[in-house]
């Protein structure tokens, strides 16, 4: 019998190595110089952890994880995504010591699986370069996680890249913003797809994300979350924005940005570059302010960004 890797899988072979360890090395190199320090956790972890952290109505935890139960009745999952096995390990392993107010930053490559239709440079196990920085609502972080990523782009050559941000509010002024998003939504509702169908009642936020034109269109005018902010997030916002500008990193305010994935809050962003067709976007993240009180640790505001490595 001739075996085939599975689909979704690559091998990446020795004329590809000097691209990718370029891409590893200057990573880590510039997370050094930022002041982050490598972590690497298991590739597999409790289920849970992923369905109370992602949320148990994005489409990640609901049709993508590859989840399997050991043989001591376990239910565990391979790694869909890289902040919640940090985060995990950030209160496990108590890296933030006594010292409440210390900022914990942390970097990682790695694997992650999910389970999706394979696309340009979408594969069902791929590799991401991330950062977390942990302990800190400065709006200044926000802006170092997005200067670090720009840094790299560039560092690697990338030079038509784009940075699109948004404000998800946070869990005062966002259930405000999805009732106004569901009455904008409701005479529409049969006309969307079945995915944003469910998506309405269970996660209403990812309709704007979705891409299917007819979707797109009738989302066309919805109101949006920056102008339902309360004071603190819309202060937030503002401040990002000036320590970008600050940096001189060009940037376009963009509604639709509201990321897969619950746990986020204020600040969302992507970096998509031209030239590789609809699948643009080359990375993201945001800020996860509630995360790790979440996952049983104490009140810790962090953000984060996901680098995924097969388009860089």
């Amino acid at each position: 019998m001739r075996y085939q890797r599975p689909r979704g899988t690559q091998d990446i072979l020795p004329d590809q190595m000097p691209e990718w360890l370029l891409a590893e090395n200057t990573f880590r190199r510039l997370c050094h110089s930022f002041g982050y320090g490598e972590i690497r956790t298991p590739i597999f972890e409790d289920t849970d952890l992923f369905v109370r952290s992602v949320g148990e109505d994005t489409d990640i935890v609901s049709k993508e994880m590859y989840t399997f139960e050991d043989r001591g009745g376990r239910s565990l999952t391979l790694r869909p995504e890289g902040t919640a096995p940090v985060v995990r390990a950030f209160i496990e392993d108590n890296l933030q010591g006594p010292d409440r107010e210390r900022i914990v930053k942390l970097c990682y490559i790695a694997p992650i699986f999910r389970y999706d239709r394979p696309q340009a440079g979408r594969y069902r196990q791929h590799h991401q370069a991330g950062v977390e920085a942990l302990g800190s609502m400065t709006p200044g972080l926000d802006a170092e996680v997005i200067h670090l990523a720009m840094t790299l782009y560039t560092a690697l050559g990338i030079t038509k890249v784009s940075l699109l941000i948004n404000s998800v509010g946070c869990p005062v002024c966002r259930p405000v913003y999805v009732v106004k998003l569901r009455e904008f939504l409701a005479g529409s509702r049969e006309e969307l797809c079945d995915d944003c169908r469910r998506r309405y009642e269970t996660n209403t936020l990812r309709v704007l994300d979705c891409k299917v034109e007819s979707c797109r269109r009738l989302t066309d005018g919805a109101p949006k979350q920056v102008d339902e902010l309360c004071d603190e997030c819309a202060e937030h916002f503002a401040a990002v924005q000036e320590h970008l500008k600050v940096l001189g990193i060009g940037f376009e305010l963009q509604p639709r940005i509201v990321r897969g994935l619950d746990y986020y809050t204020k600040t969302a962003f992507e970096f998509v570059s031209t030239g590789l067709g609809s699948q643009d976007a080359i990375g993201g993240g945001g800020r996860y302010d509630g995360l790790v009180e979440q996952c049983g640790g104490p009140p810790t505001p962090a953000v984060g960004l996901g680098i995924g490595l097969e388009r860089v």
